[in-house]
């Protein structure tokens, strides 16, 4: 059996010195693991919008695309795809490549929201001419959806979008030519300011379908609290729902029974949607006559 005989405190010592100095050789010497561009690095925090400002490249006049009402995934990729392939550019790819990646950030998810905000309100600031925006005509912008409550807010008081033209998703195909969408999503009237707040009022001439017709007409005007015009929708083809362009900051959407479907569109009530205002065309702050000579009229106020 070998003997091993015990250290001494001095040898003790001389090892403790020794392990003492490797430790701080290598402190000196090794790459923090904190340092920036290690996968240890803590995350830096969500830019904020004038971080966004500072980052966008403006899309080109007349070529910025919008979309709203996609709530799957795959879905988003389709309609960035098609902005794409068509001409056209969609937020994310104004900025650097993965810069709205949520995964580079720290954050909790109203902190991606608020950035999701932020940079697509920088994108709608920047974008000028005509905009398009892809959105089935059988849905509205929902009234808390980033398009409805950034991206429109910031085109129309930016002043310098002069329409925006929808057309539909349709599962990702859109249409041959977007430059060739007819429908108006929104127009800009005059000066966006000039409106007096309180209570608008809306009149709105509805037109009975003829017979063997399939063809559903709405005619309206905006008035603001003063009474002024500020806003109006022509004679139009209302089968689907309709805009009425105004200076008004969100848009007035109204809805008609389809001809076709169980209520009859004549006599069905028309419904309205300001925001999250909501009524219908027989609520008591509407009221409505008969139909004489085609078509009945009717005036409703809402709160501006």
């Amino acid at each position: 059996m070998a003997y091993h005989r015990p250290l001494s405190l001095s040898q003790y010592v001389l090892i403790l010195l020794s392990f003492a100095l490797c430790l701080l050789n290598l402190s000196v010497h090794a790459t923090p693991l904190a340092q920036a561009g290690s996968p240890f690095a803590a995350k830096p925090a969500f830019p904020s919008l004038d971080d966004c400002r500072k980052k966008i490249t403006a899309p080109e006049k007349d070529k910025a695309m919008y979309f709203t009402g996609l709530p799957a995934y795959n879905d988003v990729k389709k309609a960035k795809k098609y902005a794409v392939n068509h001409g056209l550019t969609h937020v994310t790819n104004c900025y650097p490549t993965n810069f709205a990646e949520r995964g580079q950030y720290a954050g909790d998810d109203d902190a991606f929201r608020q950035f999701q905000k932020d940079f697509s309100q920088a994108y709608a600031e920047k974008t000028e001419g005509i905009a398009y925006l892809m959105l089935d005509d059988n849905q509205n912008a929902a009234p808390d959806s980033i398009f409805y409550t950034v991206e429109l807010e910031a085109m129309k008081n930016g002043g310098h979008v002069d329409k925006i033209l929808q057309f539909p998703f349709d599962g990702g195909k859109g249409i041959d030519d977007p430059t060739k969408a007819t429908k108006v999503y929104w127009e800009k009237f005059g000066n966006a300011a000039a409106y007096s707040k309180g209570q608008c009022g809306v009149h709105v001439t509805h037109y009975q379908i003829p017979k063997g017709d399939t063809k559903y007409y709405l005619q309206a005007q905006i008035q603001d609290a003063n009474h002024f015009e500020i806003g109006h929708l022509d004679k139009t083809d209302a089968t689907e729902p309709v805009n009425v362009n105004s200076a008004l900051p969100l848009v007035l959407v109204i809805t008609a029974a389809k001809p076709g479907s169980s209520e009859d569109p004549d006599g069905a009530p028309l419904q309205f949607a300001y925001g999250a205002d909501k009524w219908s065309s027989d609520d008591a702050r509407c009221k409505f006559g008969g139909y004489e000579n085609g078509n009945r009229e009717g005036d409703c106020g809402f709160a501006c």
